[in-house]
């Protein structure tokens, strides 16, 4: 099982579900952008207006869309900090490892922070990190976060799909999937770009956010 301690919680930021150079995902997840090159200069401009260069980013999956390894460097080489991937769906290319460290599958993280939800005796928070929600996960019932992506936070609309096969197989994941979103624990949260304005969010404001989940 692999696990990674970080000592910094104000340097760690999370995302997913990028899509960088994917234009159909603007109508699939509505997203408010005219065209493909809006869209990705948004996104990198988000990402770089908060993130330094020695912060950490967690990539949990989908970063860009069929691209060849030239493509998805020339979207690395334009944002800032430390990127760490965890490979999603949609990664097929080959990534430089040079310049992101990637995992495929999950990982689990140790988070210093005397403030943590989980841990608190010992002066840490454990964050299993997947681009899939889990159902459970390393010591959830203790407290553990699970951060993830995939569901773009945002129901998809069938009406944008005209592709018989591409309707058909979103018609059953609505049906089959987004049913569980209701399910998910107090203690997960999904880190895609759709519902954090295109922008990273930082482990303060996760931390906030699941402890107003927990005392709500």
């Amino acid at each position: 099982m692999k696990t990674l301690n970080f000592t910094q919680s104000d340097k760690l930021y999370y995302t997913s579900d990028l899509h960088l150079g994917h234009e159909a995902i603007m109508s699939h997840c509505n997203r408010p952008f005219d065209t493909i090159e809006e869209m990705d200069k948004t996104i990198i401009n988000n990402w770089n207006n908060i993130i330094k260069d020695d912060d950490i980013v967690f990539i949990l999956g989908d970063f860009c869309w069929k691209m060849g390894s030239s493509g998805i460097s020339w979207y690395l080489d334009r944002l800032k900090g430390n990127k760490i991937l965890i490979l999603g769906n949609h990664d097929k290319g080959k990534f430089p490892l040079s310049k992101v460290t990637v995992y495929d599958g999950f990982i689990n993280t140790n988070v210093t922070d005397p403030e943590g939800i989980d841990g608190t005796e010992k002066g840490y928070q454990r964050i299993t990190l997947c681009h899939y929600p889990m159902l459970s996960w390393y010591q959830s019932h203790r407290g553990a976060w699970q951060l993830f992506g995939h569901w773009h936070n945002v129901k998809v609309q069938e009406s944008t799909f005209v592709d018989r096969r591409e309707e058909f197989e979103i018609k059953t994941y609505l049906k089959e999937e987004y049913v569980f979103m209701d399910r998910l624990r107090k203690n997960q949260y999904d880190v895609g770009v759709d519902g954090n304005n295109f922008t990273p969010i930082s482990y303060n404001e996760i931390k906030n956010i699941i402890r107003k989940n927990l005392n709500g």
